[in-house]
This record gives structure tokens, sequence and C-alpha cells, in this order.
């Protein structure tokens, strides 16, 4: 599984190194991709839990939260007609 965390207090390379480190010392973690430009980090691994990846920042002057790629609620889209749709 794949999925990114919005990180935000980096500002240099040593900083990344420092958060990519936390991140793969997480269970179950394999790969892991830290972005300084847009603080976007990417984590892979098999059944890794997100919560942990949230966790391992605490005590660091960087702060990390989960980007939602898709609606929470994706069915509301699925009922609104094309005509409706183009109307918006």
């Amino acid at each position: 599984m794949e999925k990114q965390f919005k990180i935000t207090g980096m500002k240099c390379q040593g900083c990344v190194e420092t958060v990519t480190a936390r991140i793969k010392a997480v269970p179950s973690v394999s790969k892991v991709s830290v972005n300084l430009d847009d603080g976007i980090a990417t984590v892979e691994g098999r059944d890794f839990n997100s919560r942990s990846v949230l966790a391992c920042l605490k005590g660091t002057p960087y702060k990390i939260e989960p980007v939602y790629n898709e609606s929470p609620f994706p069915f509301f889209k699925s009922h609104v007609s094309k005509d409706e749709e183009k109307k918006e």
C-alpha cells in the first residue's frame, strides 16, 4: 500500500533525512520518499499503521498529517446526473 503525508517544518536536507529515518523505523514500512519542496512524504509498505507514521514525528519540530487523494464521500458524485454536472 502507498500513502502520502504532508509534512511542515522542514528547512533543509538534514530535516528530510531525519523525517525519512523516523518514518522508515515504523514497522511494515518498506520505502519512504520525502520531497523538501512540496513537503510530501510518500510511504510504501505492507499493512503499515498510519497512526504509527503520524506518531513517529512526535517531539520533533515537524508536523505531519495525511493527504487525502480521494473524496471521503465518493458516492455523492455518483448520484449527480451528467446534465447537472455541466451546470456546475
